[in-house]
Order: C-alpha cells, then sequence, then structure tokens
C-alpha cells in the first residue's frame, strides 16, 4: 500500500477516497461516493475501531441485520453474525483493514472518533513494515454536498411525533414532530447542525454528563432536512420513521385545507402510533 498524508490537495477536499480507489476488492471497479460518505457517518455513530491481543478490529454491532449486509454488499469484505438480540458486522483481515484505513484516514468527522482511529492506526503501524500516516480530521463546513449527515442520523437520529393538548384546534389536539440527534461531547457537530437547518436547539442531557442533545421543531428546517434526505437517502429501517415524519408534516401544513376527519384523522393516528421513534 501506498504511503498516505503528503499531499496538501488530498486535506482540501472534503472527503477523498482517491486512496481507496487504488485499494478495492477486485471485483469492483469503481465506488460509490455517496455510500462511502454515509458509511463514515454511520460508522461515527455506531461503529468501533478495536485492538485487542496485537489485532486490529472493526466491529459494527445492530439490532438491524438487513443494514449490516448492504454495508458488506457495498464495501465487498468482512463478515456478518447473528446473535439473539444484535447482529454484528466485522472485519479483521489485514487487508481490509487497511482498506477501512483508506476510507477513513482524513475523512473521520468526530473528535472521539478521530482519537480512537488514531490509536487504531498507530497499532496498525507497529506490526507492519509499510506504514501509512494519519490524516487530520475531516473540517468540512457544510452538510449539504455529502451523505454523511444521511449515515450519522441513520446511526443516531430519531423521528419523534406526539399529541399535545391544544384547545384552539377542533380535536383539542395538535401534533408536534420532532428530529432529535443525542452525542457525547461533539458540540461542534450540532452547531454545524444548526447553521444548515437554519434552526434548533442544543442542549445538555441532565441524566448522562457531557452529553448534548439537538432537537429541531421547526417546519422550515424540516422541509431543508428532507429536501437533503430526498437526495442522500436514509439506509436503514428508520427510513420508514422518517417517510411517516414526512406524512404526519404534509397533514399539519394542510390542516386548514385538509380537515382531521373520518379517514384523514385515522391515517393520522396510525401514523402517531407507528412512527415507532419514542424519545429517551
Amino acid at each position: 500500500m501506498n504511503k498516505i498524508g503528503s499531499s496538501e490537495t488530498i486535506r482540501k477536499t472534503t472527503f477523498n477516497f482517491f486512496n481507496y480507489t487504488q485499494n478495492i476488492v477486485s471485483h469492483q471497479t469503481t465506488i460509490n461516493k455517496d455510500f462511502l460518505e454515509w458509511f463514515i457517518g454511520f460508522t461515527e455513530g455506531d461503529g468501533s475501531f478495536i485492538v485487542s491481543n496485537n489485532r486490529l478490529f472493526f466491529i459494527i454491532n445492530q439490532k438491524e441485520q438487513k443494514i449490516l449486509y448492504a454495508i458488506k454488499k457495498n464495501l465487498g469484505f468482512g463478515k456478518v453474525s447473528t446473535y439473539k438480540t444484535y447482529s454484528r458486522y466485522i472485519v479483521a483481515d489485514r487487508k481490509n483493514i487497511d482498506k477501512l484505513i483508506c476510507i477513513f484516514n482524513g475523512n473521520l468527522v468526530l473528535d472521539k472518533t478521530n482519537t480512537r482511529f488514531l490509536s487504531w492506526l498507530h497499532a496498525r503501524n507497529i506490526y507492519s513494515i509499510e506504514k501509512i500516516e494519519y490524516l487530520q480530521k475531516n473540517e468540512f463546513t457544510c452538510f449539504s454536498d455529502n451523505a454523511w449527515l444521511s449515515g450519522f442520523i441513520d446511526a443516531e437520529g430519531c423521528f419523534n411525533a406526539t399529541k399535545i393538548k391544544d384547545s384552539r384546534y377542533t380535536l383539542k389536539f395538535r401534533v408536534r414532530l420532532r428530529f432529535i440527534l443525542d452525542q457525547k461531547n461533539e458540540k461542534q457537530v450540532f452547531y454545524k447542525l444548526q447553521s444548515f437547518l437554519q434552526s434548533g436547539v442544543i442542549s445538555n442531557r441532565i441524566k448522562v454528563e457531557h452529553m448534548f442533545r439537538f432537537t429541531s421543531t421547526s417546519i422550515s428546517s424540516y422541509e431543508i432536512l428532507i429536501k437533503y434526505l430526498q437526495r442522500y437517502s436514509l439506509r436503514s429501517i428508520k427510513k420508514v420513521s422518517f417517510l411517516r415524519f414526512c406524512c404526519l408534516l404534509r397533514y399539519i401544513k394542510n390542516r386548514k385545507n385538509l380537515p382531521w376527519e373520518n379517514k384523514v384523522l385515522l391515517r393520522i393516528e396510525n401514523l402517531l402510533k407507528n412512527i415507532s421513534e419514542k424519545e429517551s
């Protein structure tokens, strides 16, 4: 593998997969940039970089088996195992660990993930003749032109809908929609998200130290988010909750022209019941 990180031109881009294109599995001739950006975001939410007994492991644990098989298929390597309550995607062989390094090196966004990856890379270099130079964290400024946020939402996001008592309405209630992300320490990424959606509140979670929550309740911010996720689609089962969220938003926006009664009201009640994203 060629040494990485000597060229400044690599770091002037947001996500750069040049080195990975030189090291993809033999049966793939092209890469899916949107998938790789999504995969990085998903990894920064749910992935683990592990060193044990001088061996490197990359692991994603998920209740949803299907998304792990999709990752395996897109990358062309790795193994999926199923246990009683969850499934696991794992990469453990050195050849494919190096392929993952090509994907992550210089492209990781969060401070904590970069710290863990750096330790992982350091362990790799100790036991390898050919070294790989660590590239700095990805300092991209906006989510609009990459799929990272889509992957991060698949890992950490929540689309929440609840009934709120409100005497101004005939039915004496309104529906409150919320888009929620929780993350420990990484407050800066929420500032970027707040800027991107032009709305949102960043708060501290009382029960968990250094845990921050981003909450958006603005219809205008939802329209930005929906436009983004139409371009960079969610890939996990969370997409179903998002579609229900979008349906509820349409009913809220059209409430004056489309009264909430009969079949419409039944549809809204079913959406509220089945959106399946509860606040923690």
